[in-house]
């Protein structure tokens, strides 16, 4: 069944449409697109009734919206029995599904999640996954697919050895052409080939993930193992413009002040009374000491100092940092305080699980990096933020930091199945950030047009133009999507930033984060806003907030469908009252 609005709704079951955001215009990135070569697994779909099915495939790609009931059992049985029951559906090549292994399990507050990745023999399958999601009462709700229905081993072996790839990687990032830059980079080499499939043509390939000096950080290169051709070079860094230090949540906000008033302008770092009185002492929680020496080593965040500028770890014999923002130690203290504050909320407060996958430790980052650039990223291969310096330093403003580790926690809640599809990260880092700024007091209010700003001290400046959360008042999804993901990410974030403000912080960000748990790594926007619903359903809100996030995304422009299994609408056709009944029921 689908959401029966109220008595008076035009139909007996009505499919309502939701605009889901897209991605906002980022900070500036650098101009890496000429080494870009990325044939998309993104896929065109079209929807038919509770389905997104891919037009070159005729495969299902996500179904959101279900009740499908299985037999108990391991959580793995249990999304095999749904696979099997629907093989022919979403284009699976083997009816035993033998060619599916079990990825990851995650036991989200709304629901289970089981992902499969996708094998030829014992060769994976380049980004082929199968995300599927059952509820508390054992019915499967949501599945995302990135399978490729078109994987078979090629009929050309395997030539170019692994050390060859790695060469053959490194020379095409012009490594060779700025110097001996080997030393400064650190290159994961999947020795084991991966199956990829560019315009239905399998081949081999090694993957290489370059991680280091500059704008080569943050790569992920599939070399050809037949011919050594560069068949994929994807910058995996995610970027957002950046500042730094103590503020709650930056100066401009916690003052209203605006950019350019007395004693309110970056001045390279100067100090002003204004600022300094913006920037009161806050808790670090749970640093550690070894032999008197305290560092930024915490349960939910880490400071490791790997890119250029290199400050070190700001390690003392003192457990107190007094630094203002003249001093770079502020920055480090800025951004230890907010991503330790953000990850002990998400996953103490409300009880998500929500962890790097890349590394045991807290969330490891560098508060001065990018070689002084103007940018802030976050890098899918090693899981680790860094911080630019130019303009205002990005680790001065919780909007950036709070947006890099959004698209952290996007990759992590997903297992590695993070989208960029129309903009999704890039709106999912800023509706991070606003949400967790705003719980900050003493700050703009919706009356003024700052109260709707994203990266409010490190943009809407002269240095760069920031972005918006209102972005959905003047524009509506999919037919004002732009191709640009820093544009249309503006979208997720204003629509469910609109959620924020309706149903409360606790509720929406809740099942943001268990919504985002059933993307894949094509996951659009739409596809996302049904994954969120579901959750929220899951979850047991109540009739009036998912009545209130069904209105939100129907007028951004998505199409969503809300199961109303268990009866949580009631029409109650029951009480006689016939007054407001439609002809048309």
């Amino acid at each position: 069944m689908f959401v029966r609005v109220s008595a008076m709704a035009a139909a007996a079951t009505v499919c309502l449409s939701l605009v889901l955001p897209s991605t906002g215009e980022a900070k500036r990135q650098p101009d890496t697109h000429a080494l870009q070569k990325a044939h998309s697994i993104d896929q065109e779909t079209f929807r038919r009734g509770n389905e997104h099915i891919s037009r070159a495939s005729g495969a299902v790609v996500a179904m959101g919206g279900l009740s499908y009931a299985v037999d108990p059992g391991t959580p793995e049985a249990m999304a095999r029995q749904f696979l099997g029951a629907h093989v022919g559906k979403l284009g699976l090549r083997q009816a035993d599904l033998s060619d599916l292994r079990v990825h990851a399990v995650r036991e989200g507050l709304s629901g289970t999640t089981v992902r499969f990745h996708q094998y030829v023999g014992d060769t994976q399958v380049y980004r082929a996954e199968i995300a599927v999601t059952y509820n508390t009462k054992g019915e499967i709700r949501t599945v995302a697919s990135t399978y490729r229905p078109r994987a078979e081993m090629p009929a050309l072996a395997q030539t170019i050895p692994a050390d060859q790839a790695e060469a053959v990687a490194l020379e095409y990032l012009g490594v060779a052409l700025v110097g001996d830059l080997k030393s400064m980079l650190t290159v994961d080499l999947t020795t084991d080939a991966v199956l990829d499939v560019v315009d239905g043509r399998p081949y081999l390939a090694h993957k290489v993930d370059v991680e280091g000096y500059g704008p080569l950080q943050g790569w992920s290169i599939l070399v050809n193992a037949v011919d050594g051709e560069v068949e994929r070079a994807i910058d995996t860094n995610h970027y957002a413009d950046g500042q730094g230090r103590a503020f709650l949540p930056d100066p401009l906000s916690s003052a209203t002040a605006a950019y350019g008033d007395s004693g309110f302008t970056d001045g390279n770092d100067a100090d002003t009374s204004e600022m300094t009185a913006e920037s009161p002492f806050v808790t670090l929680q749970d640093i550690t000491e070894n032999a008197g020496t305290f560092t930024f080593v915490g349960p939910w965040a880490e400071l490791v100092d790997w890119d250029s500028p290199f400050n070190g770890d700001f390690s003392q014999n003192s457990s107190t940092w007094n630094f203002t923002r003249e001093n770079d130690a502020f920055e480090a203290v800025n951004v230890y305080y907010h991503i330790d504050a953000y990850m002990r909320y998400l996953n103490v407060t409300l009880g998500l699980d929500i962890r790097p996958y890349q590394y045991a430790t807290g969330v490891r980052f560098d508060p001065s990096g990018f070689s002084g650039a103007d940018n802030s990223s976050y890098s899918t291969g090693t899981g680790r933020l860094r911080f630019g310096e130019g303009g205002v330093d990005d680790a001065e403003d919780a909007d950036v930091v709070i947006h890099e580790l959004g698209h952290g926690l996007h990759d992590w809640v997903t297992s590695g199945g993070l989208s960029q599809n129309q903009g999704l990260s890039e709106g999912v880092g800023d509706y991070a950030a606003v949400a967790y700024s705003r719980g900050f007091s003493g700050q703009w209010t919706p009356a003024d047009p700052a109260y709707n700003w994203t990266f409010s001290w490190d943009g809407h400046n002269p240095f760069w133009g920031g972005r918006v959360t209102n972005w959905n008042d003047t524009r509506t999804y999919p037919g004002d999507l732009t191709g640009s993901i820093h544009t249309d990410g503006q979208f997720w974030a204003s629509c469910n930033v609109d959620i924020l403000e309706q149903i409360g912080a606790v509720k929406s960000d809740t099942a943001h984060w268990e919504g985002l748990a059933r993307t894949a790594g094509s996951t659009n926007l739409e596809q996302a806003a049904q994954a969120v619903l579901d959750a929220a359903v899951d979850l047991g809100y109540s009739t009036a907030d998912l009545q209130t996030m069904f209105d939100i995304y129907d007028g951004c422009g998505f199409s969503v469908m809300v199961d109303t299994s268990g009866d949580i609408f009631a029409d109650g056709f029951e009480s006689g009252d016939v007054t407001g009944w439609s002809s048309s029921n």
